[in-house]
């Protein structure tokens, strides 16, 4: 995980949304790095896997699992794996909201810098572009 005073504040706020919605994320250090981070919707959790190896950014990571319990569909599905691949449903709706929520704490510079700061699949580019024109910000 990125240790800069930015993206620690930017972890702590994401935290401090997840306590305020009755949100449970559990850190987890003990499992394997082909472990994905997973949430839990009926019981509102996140797990965390610390050593996941991806090339997604742990801020990232964690604004999507959280977008799931927030923004998603409660009906959808009972429990979420991350993928920096999932490009429909739910798991598209959870990229496109982790981006919005990164961005409403902490506005980016540039495309290629949020982009490359949070470790966010390249594909999502499109998106990252749109959320940052709507905030009326020039590069």
């Amino acid at each position: 995980m990125n240790n800069d005073y930015l993206y620690q504040q930017v972890v702590s706020l994401l935290e401090n949304k997840a306590f305020s919605n009755d949100v449970v994320f559990v850190n987890a250090y003990d499992l394997s790095p082909d472990v994905p981070d997973a949430t839990l919707i009926k019981t509102r959790a996140i797990i965390m896997n610390n050593f996941f190896d991806i090339n997604a950014g742990y801020a990232y990571r964690f604004a999507h699992e959280l977008s799931h319990i927030l923004y998603g569909d409660s009906e959808a599905q009972a429990v979420y794996y991350f993928s920096e691949y999932g490009k429909r449903g739910e798991e598209l709706l959870a990229h496109k909201n982790a981006i919005k929520m990164l961005m409403e704490f902490a506005i980016p510079v540039s495309v290629n810098g949020f982009m490359e700061y949070y470790h966010i699949p390249s594909w999502l580019e499109f998106e990252v572009q749109k959320t940052f024109s709507s905030l009326g910000v020039v590069e």
